[in-house]
């Protein structure tokens, strides 16, 4: 199925379930009315479930990250004195007596857009113990950012990350489709995180998965009513 295919269900199913958030049957009971909406629910839910693409094989970056670690006395060697070289960029002109708070030298993320695999497998050694981010107040979230640019940079230079990386991207569509279509079958709508999801892997199908959303389900009460209607559902009957 194309994200065509699937831009065309979702929107479907959101305008099927607003029409059924705010259905008025004069000849049904309220029991009788419930009912209808309980099997119309479920249709349009078999319907998206359908739409979802297989779960995806998530890439394994651990092999090649682990191809960095030293493994001789050599490695060992060569990555110290990268480190050294590291440090004295990023570090330049700081006053060791003062700590080291600051990167008053090259940022670091520049130095890692410029290395080779070797240089990488330095700073990744390193990073967990540089002295500016050991006093960091947001020392995890800016490990994980330096730990994403070397990502990056490896698969500039790293024949087997690219691969791995061509695979990320490659499961990143399917995966973003799958939450996105299992938000709208258990919620009525996708959540602002699978729509990320959907946003990185393929931002043209974002662009018109919203726009069709906007154009199609600009119904009175059906924006507010679908929530509503799925939350009204009891255990069994959702």
């Amino acid at each position: 199925m194309t994200a065509t295919e699937r831009i065309t269900v979702y929107v479907q199913a959101r305008r099927a379930l607003g029409t059924t958030a705010t259905l008025q049957d004069p000849h049904l009971t309220p029991e009788g009315l419930r009912a209808r909406q309980r099997a119309d629910v479920e249709s349009i839910r078999a319907t998206v479930r359908a739409a979802m693409p297989a779960e995806p094989t998530a890439p394994d970056r651990a092999p090649v990250l682990d191809t960095l670690r030293p493994q001789t006395v050599y490695d060992h060697a060569t990555l110290t004195r990268e480190r050294e070289k590291v440090r004295a960029l990023v570090y330049a002109g700081q006053d060791p007596s003062q700590g080291f708070e600051r990167e008053p030298g090259m940022r670091l993320q520049d130095v890692i857009a410029n290395a080779d695999r070797t240089r990488l497998a330095a700073i990744l050694d390193d990073l967990e113990v540089m002295p500016h981010l050991l006093v960091h107040d947001d020392r995890d979230r800016l490990l994980a950012a330096y730990e994403g640019l070397i990502w990056d940079r490896l698969t500039q230079v790293d024949p087997a990350a690219l691969t791995v990386a061509e695979e990320e991207r490659a499961a990143a569509e399917p995966a973003a489709w799958r939450a996105v279509l299992s938000d709208l079958a258990d919620h009525g709508e996708a959540t602002q995180e699978s729509l990320s999801l959907l946003h990185r892997a393929d931002p043209d199908a974002y662009r018109l998965l919203m726009d069709g959303d906007r154009v199609h389900i600009d119904m009175p009460g059906s924006q507010g009513g679908i929530p509503l209607l799925l939350e009204g559902l009891t255990p069994s009957e959702a």
